[in-house]
């Protein structure tokens, strides 16, 4: 697969990751809160994916040398949202607009992670990444349908993972504010991508490096993009269990 092909594949994967997590979100954590858009369901519903979500922020700010000020959860905040404030530097050298941007993507990728862990931790049987060909939503609707058919209902483990799929899942999206101070920084991350493609085909001087960049690039994109995939899958399942009575909650709500 060339390797233009696997940037695309990772981008197409990161969002449908994003897209999920949103529906997720707003069909299943969203259902259960009250006319005020809280309560103690949500808030238990909401504490797991939350937290990672506000750590999430917090490890990008501290990876690009900045200290964080306040972390405040979702249960602690008026507005139920969530935030976390960055401090001053720790290190000597520092880019503002790669912390800002980095922090607001970590939950994508952290939260993925996590998903993963807890998926081998919890003995849940380990779904199969998406291949990086073939069309994205029935590939995920067969691995996502695949997945909750190899769950055990008589194991404690198996609620535990449906509670941890759909509280991390519907967290891992940035949200609108995160997107746009994020912007920036994916424009920058693009370009820089580019660059870096263009001068590995043309720089003669990168010739004899080529093979060994070109093949160290694809294996990070080949890792990256089956840390998403498997998320994915995981959120995937969690949509499909949790989507359908969320919906019927919130139609009785509004009756």
């Amino acid at each position: 697969m060339h390797l233009q092909e696997l940037v695309w594949t990772v981008v197409l994967q990161a969002i449908g990751l994003l897209l999920i997590s949103r529906l997720l979100f707003g069909g299943v954590i969203a259902s259960v809160a009250d006319r005020r858009g809280k309560g103690l369901v949500l808030g238990v519903l909401r504490l797991p994916g939350n937290a990672l979500h506000e750590f999430s922020h917090c490890l990008g700010f501290w990876l690009c040398g900045y200290r964080v000020k306040r972390v405040l959860l979702c249960i602690f905040d008026p507005r139920g949202r969530g935030s976390c404030t960055p401090g001053k530097p720790w290190s000597p050298i520092t880019l503002p607009l790669l912390a800002v941007g980095l922090s607001a993507l970590m939950p994508l990728l952290l939260g993925s992670v996590v998903l993963i862990v807890a998926t081998r931790l919890l003995d849940i049987p380990a779904p199969v990444p998406l291949p990086p060909h073939g069309d994205l939503l029935p590939e995920l609707w067969q691995r996502s349908l695949h997945l909750l058919h190899g769950l055990d209902p008589h194991r404690w483990q198996t609620y535990v993972f449906l509670y941890l799929a759909v509280s991390i899942g519907a967290e891992l999206a940035p949200s609108a504010t995160d997107l746009r101070v994020a912007l920036p920084t994916l424009i920058v991350l693009g370009f820089s991508m580019w660059l870096t493609l263009f001068g590995v085909d043309h720089a003669r001087h990168l010739a004899p490096h080529r093979q060994a960049i070109t093949a160290g690039l694809s294996a990070a994109l080949v890792r990256l993009g089956s840390v998403l995939s498997l998320s994915l899958i995981v959120t995937g399942a969690a949509t499909v269990v949790g989507l359908l009575p969320g919906l019927m909650l919130q139609g009785l709500r509004t009756k």
